[in-house]
């Protein structure tokens, strides 16, 4: 039979459920035994009407079954001619057209909203066969345009190990203080405006045809508030230029209140003109401390890095992180 695809509607329990379930089996398939997206986390996500970014669900449909699910994230307020795919597949159904009709699909509601490019991330765990992935994108015109290695961190990590990179760093960091929060102050949010708007373009994008966000004071609130209905708990760290009291660089993490197990490594960031003071070991130092007092039972925590942003990676190197997967991030023009 032919596959079919449709449109899902969030606020339809059952209809929403066949979707996630997709989900869901995809991760366990990709990660057996370990927590990936909560169905509180994606509905989040495909309700958030009035915020950044517009996500349409797809589902598709195999024998009347529901096994393949998609979405199409959008922009609302820039980067007017750029959409993110993503799909996955129940793993028993996969080589079936149920991938390809669901990159179809989504490649049409782009370009019926004026996207001109689309770009989807595939991921393997490290040493897996990826042939097939890429020669699946491959197939249906996409190019890669930028590698991502995923590393995971046991925490809490050495207290012996900490302290000697809080040693090492504290000489060169003359001048800045470390801070820990949970919401970012109204006086701050300006700053964390600009870090979102650096975020957007400083880090290595390879050929993503990625434009400047627009971040305003607003958005910061609004990206707050996703969190907290996506179910986790976000955590901050800051370092604050002492002469100014103004923070230079952050770093965030989010851990689910229901699943603890896995923490994830949001954005991290130092502003240009204070790199090379050990700033962002430092930041990522704190927020783990924070971590390890807010959530106890987080025993990993999962970030991603372009393969080519050595200064990350080295910080990351240090804390004792592992590379687990590899990821692949696919770009065309319609």
């Amino acid at each position: 039979m032919s596959v079919e695809v449709e449109q899902v509607d969030p606020t339809d329990d059952v209809a929403f459920a066949e979707w996630f379930s997709v989900i869901a089996a995809s991760d366990e398939h990709r990660w057996p035994g370990r927590p990936g997206w909560q169905a509180e986390e994606q509905l989040a996500r495909a309700l958030d009407h009035d915020g950044p970014h517009r996500v349409v669900l797809l589902g598709a449909r195999l024998d009347g079954r529901v096994v393949g699910a998609g979405s199409v994230e959008a922009a609302r307020h820039d980067n007017p001619h750029l959409a993110e795919v993503r799909v996955e597949v129940t793993p028993a159904r996969r080589r079936s057209g149920v991938g390809r009709a669901l990159v179809q699909a989504a490649e049409r509601l782009a370009a019926a909203d004026g996207r001109s490019v689309v770009f989807v991330t595939e991921e393997a765990p490290h040493g897996t066969d990826a042939t097939g992935a890429i020669a699946f994108s491959r197939g249906l015109g996409y190019e890669v345009v930028l590698e991502s290695l995923r590393r995971e961190l046991s925490v809490p990590i050495d207290p012996a190990l900490a302290a000697e990179l809080q040693r090492g760093a504290a000489p060169f960091a003359a001048g800045y203080e470390i801070e820990t929060l949970t919401e970012w102050p109204d006086d701050w949010l300006e700053d964390r405006a600009a870090f979102g708007r650096h975020m957007s373009t400083d880090p290595p994008l390879g050929g993503l045809a990625l434009d400047e966000e627009q971040w305003t004071p607003e958005r910061v609130r609004r990206h707050e508030h996703l969190v907290d209905r996506m179910g986790r708990e976000l955590l901050v760290a800051a370092a604050v230029e002492s002469s100014s009291a103004r923070p230079v660089a952050f770093t965030e993490l989010t851990v689910s209140r229901t699943v603890p197990e896995l923490a994830y490594q949001w954005d991290t960031l130092v502003l240009p003109e204070h790199r090379g003071h050990r700033l962002g070991l430092l930041i990522k130092l704190a927020n783990l401390a924070q971590l390890s007092a807010v959530s106890p039972a987080t025993r990993v925590v999962v970030t991603w890095n372009s393969a080519v942003n050595d200064p990350m990676i080295a910080v990351n190197d240090a804390l004792g992180c592992r590379v687990v997967s590899v990821g692949r991030t696919w770009q065309k023009r319609l």
